[in-house]
């Protein structure tokens, strides 16, 4: 989750303490933020960032209902807070539908630049032009210093002979899903055509993780430390040909150093499911014909570079080990098991809804989801029992490791996507750890990813176009033993040879894109590019 703009009109002090308490509290521990936020409330009156800071802490100590009443007024004041809609979707559902209006309405008359795009991803009945449109108001708001800067770069790139040179750059170098996903396409890199630049902003782990990222470049900058020009002008001085923007409007954001345009041609992909908005940050985001279709080009500032297969890359090198006891896991030694491990913002009312009517229909099954702390477990096992569930049927996943996440897929039968903000790096770990996934369609990129995935997987039948569908599947699979079997045996039979899992095949066909994008900009052209499955490699 995003931690709230302290751009506009707190004052430096305040914005520092901001900082300092939420980085403790973001340490896992909360009750150290406690004392300074209380001074930060006292400092701040009835400031918005003041009055967020005190939500997200108390629902986080467990003070859900007066988490609830703070949270509210804080978006009263200013609607703008990835964490706050979040915090809503596992603490009061009920109170959506008014902010929902709220925010829908500030986007339509062109007041949503301190809406964050991705606390809109995962709010039911926003849809593609409105995140659009909340995106390109925002960019404008947050950015627009930078924006208004003429660009650093000029127009040219290398020598057409001489190796592209490609930046990736990211907060992410570390334990995370986006590292998870690109480390191999990085490591296999053809060297003899591209020169490889990783620009590092988040934090400097020394875990396991990291260090492979940082051997796996030709060159590794830490830029943590840098003013966003100061980044920018290290990306200008490495001669970068195409900067590979890996975060977007995800957590740690320093899109300041694309607005500044220290490359010749920009590419937003992989870590945020969506447009950046605003056509000088990125000049192309990555997709495939599902997740981002050509007829779908008008709800992005950027143009479309389509994979021929998948848009998301895979690691083979991730180690799946035996599965642990259902015990050891805190499940039922019998009954069925519906799994979804996809954070909890993520999961609506409705799919609340649905799953409920699936455990009714599947005597003694369970739904195990992500324990993400002591007051998410007690809202969705209250929100169970008002819908005729029993709370103990609601199991929840402590924080592993990442093998041991992987290893514990295994034990249960059906991973259930949500919507509209589906599955991403969560679905191919399912998928790879041999667990079949159901999904629904959404229209927008974020509600497409699955099925993408499961596209290249080899496993359409598994891919939905409406939440009675997917609900009429997900019961079959989970009733149906020999269906189910078969479905696992074929995924299991292909995942070593199937699109989603062929780094050398996802790396090859990704080089092309960037190649094209370099022929394209020569020639003073910017348009949308689709490879093909069977070109050229």
């Amino acid at each position: 989750m995003q931690m709230p703009s302290t751009q506009s009109t707190e004052s430096p002090a305040l914005a520092k303490t901001l900082e300092q308490v939420f980085n403790n509290s973001r340490q896992g521990d909360p009750a150290q933020a406690e004392r300074p936020g209380e001074l930060l409330l006292q400092a701040g009156g009835e400031s918005f960032d003041a009055l967020h800071l005190m939500g997200v802490l108390g629902a986080r100590q467990g003070k859900v209902d007066e988490a609830i009443g703070i949270i509210i007024g804080a978006l009263r004041r200013n609607p703008g807070s990835a964490e706050a809609h979040a915090l809503l979707t596992v603490c009061a559902w009920s109170q959506l539908k008014q902010v929902i209006e709220t925010l829908r309405e500030r986007i339509t008359k062109g007041k949503s630049g301190e809406i964050s795009p991705l606390g809109l991803l995962p709010l039911p009945e926003t849809n593609a032009s409105e995140q659009y449109l909340c995106a390109r108001q925002y960019a404008e708001h947050q950015y627009g210093e930078f924006l208004s800067r003429p660009p650093l770069c000029g127009t040219e790139l290398r020598a057409a002979q001489e190796r592209l040179r490609i930046g990736y750059l990211s907060a992410d170098y570390h334990e995370h899903p986006v590292s998870h996903l690109v480390a191999e396409v990085i490591e296999r890199h053809d060297r003899g055509r591209f020169q490889v630049f990783g620009y590092s902003y988040g934090p400097d782990s020394e875990d396991p993780m990291r260090k492979r990222m940082r051997a796996a470049f030709d060159a590794f900058r830490e830029v943590r430390s840098l003013s966003h020009e100061a980044a920018a002008r290290q990306i200008l001085d490495d001669r970068i040909d195409i900067l590979v923007d890996l975060t977007g409007y995800t957590t740690d954001t320093r899109l300041e150093i694309l607005a500044l345009r220290p490359a010749p041609v920009q590419v937003s992909w992989l870590g945020y499911p969506g447009t950046l908005g605003h056509p000088r940050l990125a000049d192309y985001i990555i997709g495939d014909p599902i997740v981002s279709p050509i007829a779908h080009a008008a709800h992005y500032s950027e143009a479309l570079a389509l994979m021929p297969h998948c848009f998301q890359p895979n690691d083979r090198q991730r180690a799946v080990g035996a599965a642990p006891q259902r015990a050891a896991a805190g499940l039922p030694a019998h009954g069925f098991i519906f799994c979804c491990f996809n954070q909890s913002y993520k999961i609506t009312s409705a799919m609340f809804d649905l799953w409920c009517r699936l455990l009714t229909e599947v005597p003694g099954s369970v739904l195990w989801l992500l324990g993400e702390s002591a007051a998410v477990q007690r809202n969705f096992q209250r929100e169970a029992q008002q819908r005729g569930v029993m709370p103990e049927r609601i199991i929840f996943a402590p924080r592993v490791d990442y093998a041991e996440h992987l290893a514990r897929f295994q034990l249960a039968g059906l991973f259930l996507d949500t919507l509209p903000f589906n599955a991403g790096a969560t679905a191919s770990d399912a998928l790879w750890a041999g667990l079949p996934l159901v999904t629904c369609t959404g229209e927008t990129f974020a509600g497409r990813m699955a099925g993408s995935l499961l596209n290249a997987a080899g496993l359409p039948e598994l891919i939905t176009h409406s939440l009675r569908e997917y609900e009429a599947l997900a019961l079959k699979l989970a009733t149906d033993s020999k269906l189910l079997a078969g479905t696992k045996a074929k995924l299991a039979r292909d995942r070593d040879t199937c699109p989603l899992f062929d780094s050398e095949r996802i790396t090859r066909d990704l080089e092309r894109l960037l190649c094209r994008m370099a022929t394209d900009h020569r020639a003073g052209s910017r348009q949308h590019i689709v490879i093909g499955a069977d070109d050229v490699r």
